[in-house]
């Protein structure tokens, strides 16, 4: 099976959860504005590292496409927020891991091409699943970033093959790349579950002492007036 199919089944199964409601909705778009942030950054980072002029400059485009996508995200994002009545969360604010300096040129761009790629079918699928719910202006908005997402895709499998080499070289580095992510991925998942039992456990804990606490109110009450030394 196919990444693409494997992507397109999870945004199948996760579509009719991540946007239930338009509170849902609206943070799933904040989060896609955060990632398209997070891209832009990276992007940036590799423009300022890239020796070839050529390349520095494809890397800049494309992180002006990601801050435009950004910006689109976190707009409808904020629209849906204020029609709820609530605050939007503002202009999407993400971090550099540095991918370029860490992956290698060659590493970085099969790590971006995988991504756009798996971006794409994602926004494909989420047009015409807002299609069918007669939402047009979020089938706009994923329809829109298709072209661009197939553009990113396309221009780093180029220069990604011209580096490594037709074939079976450039399917190594993307392998090896999706292998890498699967291990950071599955980091960030067990930092998030570590997280989240360190809460759950500390609240059972504190709940559980609450009783010992009134208690020792209750039997040693706080002295009152000046104490004698």
């Amino acid at each position: 099976m196919s990444d693409a199919t494997v992507t397109r089944i999870l945004a199948q199964l996760t579509a009719p959860i991540s946007f239930a409601t338009k509170a849902r909705i609206a943070k799933r778009l904040f989060v896609f504005a955060l990632a398209e942030q997070e891209s832009m950054l990276e992007l940036r980072a590799a423009a300022a590292l890239c020796e070839s002029p050529e390349r520095r400059a494809l890397y800049l485009r494309h992180a002006l496409d990601e801050e435009r996508h950004a910006a689109m995200f976190a707009a409808h994002s904020a629209e849906l927020r204020r029609a709820l009545g609530k605050s939007p969360w503002g202009a999407p604010r993400a971090a550099s891991e540095d991918l370029y300096a860490k992956l290698g040129e060659a590493g970085f761009l099969a790590f971006v091409h995988a991504g756009e790629r798996k971006g794409r079918t994602q926004f494909t699928y989420y047009a015409r699943y807002f299609e069918r719910r007669g939402e047009t202006k979020l089938r706009a908005l994923f329809s829109t970033l298709v072209s661009d997402e197939q553009g990113h895709e396309d221009y780093t499998l180029r220069l990604l093959t011209g580096t490594e080499g037709q074939g079976r070289p450039a399917q190594r580095k993307l392998w090896r790349v999706r292998a890498w992510e699967a291990v950071r991925m599955w980091r960030r998942a067990g930092q998030g579950l570590a997280g989240a039992v360190y809460f759950a456990m500390m609240s059972v804990l504190y709940v559980s002492l609450l009783p010992l606490s009134l208690w020792v109110r209750l039997t040693r009450p706080k002295p009152r007036g000046w104490l004698e030394p």
